[in-house]
């Protein structure tokens, strides 16, 4: 019996995730990471890359490789990418790009063993920004949204876990 409902359990979930990112397309960043946009993202500036939903909110992705932003390779990131200083400076880029948005601190994690970071602002528009960032090697990826306040988070949930690490 717990068979049964196990399998029951398994093709539900497997219905409700393929459901979820019908109709989206995948976009692959480089050879580590591709995510899935719910249209054809179009770029923004070289390694950015934005698409709009039916709601109007924007779904973003961003590849920045501090070798050639920073002069900085993944043996000199290593040990600076987990402390509170790196993740605030972070937070300063992201408020020199984004000034009306009041982001707090970036809190620090994990991410399939890699570096990450999150945080959510607002603006004085009252839009909703989400941030996923994370570290693998020389580059930063980013996976954002944009959003109006109230709208359902289920598109960022869905842009947020259709992140897929390459092996």
């Amino acid at each position: 019996m717990k068979k049964i409902y196990a399998l029951i359990l398994t093709v539900l979930i497997t219905v409700t995730i393929t459901k979820a990112q019908d109709g989206w397309v995948t976009h692959v960043g480089d050879n580590r990471i591709s995510v899935k946009f719910p249209s054809e993202p179009k770029e923004l500036t070289p390694g950015s890359f934005i698409a709009v939903d039916k709601d109007s909110a924007a779904y973003v992705f961003t590849i920045v490789d501090f070798v050639k932003v920073a002069g900085i390779d993944s043996v000199a990131l290593a040990p600076l990418k987990t402390t509170p200083e790196f993740a605030a400076q972070l937070k300063t880029g992201m408020k020199q790009s984004l000034p009306d948005v009041d982001f707090p601190d970036f809190s620090i994690g994990t991410w399939k063993g890699f570096t990450s970071y999150t945080s959510s602002g607002l603006d004085s528009k009252k839009k909703k920004y989400d941030m996923f960032l994370f570290i693998i090697g020389n580059k930063l990826y980013s996976v954002s949204t944009v959003r109006n306040d109230g709208v359902s988070t289920k598109g960022r949930d869905d842009f947020f876990n259709s992140i897929q690490l390459s092996n």
